[in-house]
């Protein structure tokens, strides 16, 4: 929301109806790109202090190596190896955020090393914002709309829009599908445009056909 409110309705700036408004320290919680993400546009809006809070090592990072840098060098700090307990607040406004201190334990199911809490190590940190950066993931009102029209869209068991990975058809006839919504998740612009023009490729092929009869 933070990212969609900066990006597409300018919502930083003070004119706006329902503006965002710009504390001094900020935290985002994640570690992935949008994270990332998150952080920059925070710093760039005005935030004084933008802290990334992770809950493993810098080695764990999913964020690409590239925006992990490009946040360093724009000035956002990193805490890692802890993770958020409570979020505190005073008069209706967030006034810090109580995290606990995390170790690396064995691998898990990803091949990552599992963050385990140091028994009695938390700490208070002073923010006024937290931001929760933690991913994305398909708006499952894609697939209630298609059911509305009694249409049935499929969808993994993460919500995900199953699509023929050769074309991005979907499971309803001469709809197509591609980007963060497909089978691939959270990827970046030049997947997007290529599941885009697999999906334009095969669009072409299905109107030559019919205009062919």
């Amino acid at each position: 929301e933070f990212l969609t409110r900066v990006n597409l309705m300018r919502a930083n700036r003070a004119e706006y109806a329902t503006p965002i408004r710009v504390g001094r320290k900020v935290a985002v919680i994640g570690g992935g790109n949008t994270a990332m993400d998150a952080a920059r546009t925070a710093k760039r809006i005005g935030y004084e202090e933008v802290t990334i809070i992770y809950r493993r090592s810098e080695a764990e990072l999913p964020a690409r190596k590239a925006e992990i840098q490009h946040a360093k060098e724009e000035g956002i700090k990193f805490m890692l190896l802890h993770s958020p307990l409570e979020i505190t607040g005073k008069d209706s406004f967030v006034s810090g955020i109580n995290l606990q201190v995390m170790e690396l334990g064995e691998p898990d199911a990803s091949g990552r090393r599992s963050p385990v809490p140091v028994e009695g190590k938390t700490v208070q940190v002073d923010v006024d914002t937290v931001i929760v950066a933690l991913g994305t993931n398909p708006n499952p009102i894609i697939q209630r709309s298609a059911l509305q029209e009694g249409l049935e869209l499929n969808v993994n068991n993460k919500g995900y829009i199953v699509i023929n990975p050769e074309t991005g058809e979907t499971s309803i006839p001469n709809v197509w599908a591609g980007g963060d919504v497909a089978p691939t998740g959270e990827s970046n612009a030049i997947n997007a445009m290529g599941a885009g023009k697999r999906a334009a490729k095969a669009i072409n092929e299905r109107l030559s056909k019919q205009l062919a009869v």
